[in-house]
């Protein structure tokens, strides 16, 4: 009776260890943000095709009230940056900042180096 007792406390032990590695997916929907980021990196002249499918799955996630993934906001931000649209990169900056406090030093900096950037070029430009 005992053995009994022994092989059923090990089966369900076992059961337990199996449901607890379980892989129970992504908290957040990266829309396949890894893969294109690797392409972005890897063929440059793909950066344009990245940014309008991360502009695609925000405004997917945006649509459905989903939150949207840590960083693909200031991603973006900085796509836009490097395109050349400063008011979308703080826009999106600021999204970041207001949608993950934690980040709110680092988005606030970039905010300001936009600002002053900015401002620079409207000087040289008078």
């Amino acid at each position: 009776m005992k053995n009994n007792h022994m092989k059923i406390f090990a089966i369900a032990l076992c059961g337990l260890f199996l449901t607890a590695c379980a892989n129970r997916g992504s908290m957040y929907q990266w829309g396949g943000y890894d893969a294109m980021l690797y392409q972005s990196y890897k063929s440059p002249e793909k950066s344009v095709e990245f940014r309008q499918s991360l502009e695609l799955h925000i405004a997917k996630m945006e649509q459905s009230k989903q939150k949207i993934a840590p960083g693909l906001y200031a991603e973006l931000g900085t796509l836009y940056l490097q395109a050349g649209d400063s008011s979308k990169a703080v826009a999106m900056y600021t999204k970041e900042r207001d949608a993950w406090p934690e980040s709110r030093g680092l988005m606030d900096a970039l905010i300001n180096n936009v600002a002053k950037r900015t401002g620079a070029k409207a000087e040289v430009k008078s």
